[in-house]
């Protein structure tokens, strides 16, 4: 009996010893109960950073060419793949028509022309007066012309026997000074000589009368000539068919004008060097006006276009050398040729044009490339997107400090893809979350990752 209430009583014992135990520590259960953050670390950037954009490779000149005008395709020299040159002819049609019509116009234009030619010169009874004065004039003009030929004869003679008494005085005074002549010598060449110079100046005044003379004559036939065209206006019958003669002239030319404009439509020429993409029609065929026949490219260089947000703009300048590197990792130096004054109405980027020579051909349109153009930071510290909160104070980030969060507000300033810079706040060395920063507040204990 003893035995069996021995049972229960050790038991309870039990039960009181295991209830009784020590409590453990709380600070273990603490930091298991501490958040694991992810964080980074801070540095420097060594280098600046890859500013990227990709696009595709476009032919720096594309057109489709056409024929001016309708026709049958007389010869189409060209194929897909061939390289042409500037000014080279691809293609011509039929100008048959078109170079008879050039004739027609031609002699329609020097018949109407020898018309007006033979109206111009008048009816007899108003003109005759008129010729007859012109007639006399050009006898008068002719003989003043003749007369002033002898007497610029006469004046080069008497100019030499001047030149030839001067030359006689200077040795006869040298004679006289040294005894070995009189002085009624001396006179006698110094009066030879005044006589030949005023022979001289009344010589010339006969020249100058004489020229003077010629220029009155030849005014006097520009009047009277200018008197017989207007009495022929005034004459209502050559008026009228002089104003005929001119519609006809007028016509012509303006046939002839066209003929020649078809036959220069007739042809394509290569307005720049390039290859050859595209042939729609074939030699036969008829060829209908401003319908593409021929696409031609030029590939000697390539451009890439690519959008561009405004906070980057900045960073591309015209003439500005940037690399361009193929999906295959081949690079080129391109250069930035052209950045539009106003964004893009629908996406508000711009679209900036990036020029790239291709003498050996590598780039082929439509091939996707990436620009890469070094990008300068103030402080050469970034840090990623998500690390960046914004509170009332501004723009923070959070540090592990000694294993507790402590907010930290920092000075932003270019955002590069999926990082922003940071130009005040932090400094190299400091831990800074970068998940769940929205449901961490500043105290509070963590535990960083990923340092």
């Amino acid at each position: 009996m003893k035995k069996w209430l021995l049972i229960p009583a050790i038991a309870m014992i039990m039960i009181h010893s295991g209830c009784s135990q020590p409590v453990a520590s709380k600070e273990p259960e603490e930091i298991k109960k501490a958040k694991i953050v992810d964080v980074v670390q801070v540095t420097a950037q060594q280098q600046p950073l890859l500013l990227t954009k990709s696009g595709i490779i476009e032919a720096n000149v594309e057109t489709q060419l056409a024929f001016g005008t309708s026709g049958k395709i007389t010869s189409l020299p060209v194929k897909k793949g061939m390289y042409v040159k500037q000014g080279q002819v691809l293609g011509v049609v039929d100008t048959a028509n078109y170079q008879s019509a050039l004739a027609v116009s031609s002699a329609q234009i020097k018949e109407a022309e020898a018309k007006r030619a033979k109206i111009l010169q008048g009816d007899p009874k108003v003109t005759d007066a008129y010729d007859s004065n012109v007639k006399q004039t050009d006898d008068s003009i002719a003989e003043t012309e003749s007369s002033i030929k002898k007497q610029k004869i006469k004046l080069e003679n008497e100019a030499k026997n001047a030149a030839q008494y001067k030359a006689e005085l200077q040795r006869t005074e040298a004679l006289f000074a040294n005894g070995a002549l009189s002085k009624v010598d001396l006179d006698t060449i110094k009066t030879k000589l005044e006589q030949s110079e005023l022979t001289v100046k009344s010589e010339q005044t006969q020249l100058t009368a004489l020229q003077e003379q010629k220029k009155r004559l030849i005014e006097q036939k520009q009047l009277t000539l200018k008197q017989r065209q207007n009495a022929i206006r005034a004459d209502k019958n050559n008026a009228d068919r002089l104003a005929s003669t001119a519609t006809e002239i007028a016509n012509a030319k303006n046939g002839l004008t066209q003929a020649n404009k078809n036959i220069q439509d007739s042809q394509i020429t290569a307005p720049f060097s390039g290859m050859v993409v595209e042939v729609s029609s074939h030699q036969g065929d008829i060829a209908a006006s401003g319908s593409p026949i021929i696409t031609l490219v030029d590939l000697s260089q390539v451009k890439i276009k690519v959008e561009v947000e405004a906070a980057l703009i900045s960073q591309f300048a015209p003439g500005k050398k940037i690399a361009v590197v193929q999906e295959n990792g081949t690079r080129s130096e391109g250069m930035v040729s052209f950045v539009p004054p106003l964004a893009h109405a629908e996406t508000g980027k711009y679209n900036v044009e990036i020029t790239v020579p291709n003498a050996n051909g590598v780039w082929r349109g439509g091939m996707l490339a990436t620009v890469e153009l070094p990008r300068k930071l103030s402080t050469g510290i970034v840090l990623p997107l998500q690390c960046m909160g914004i509170g009332e104070k501004g723009r923070y980030v959070l540090l592990v400090d000694n294993g507790v969060v402590r907010k930290q507000q920092v000075e932003a300033g270019q955002i590069i893809g999926d990082k922003i810079e940071i130009l005040s706040g932090v400094n190299p060395g400091d831990l800074v979350i970068t998940s769940g920063v929205s449901f961490l507040v500043e105290g509070e204990k963590v535990t960083p990752k990923g340092a």
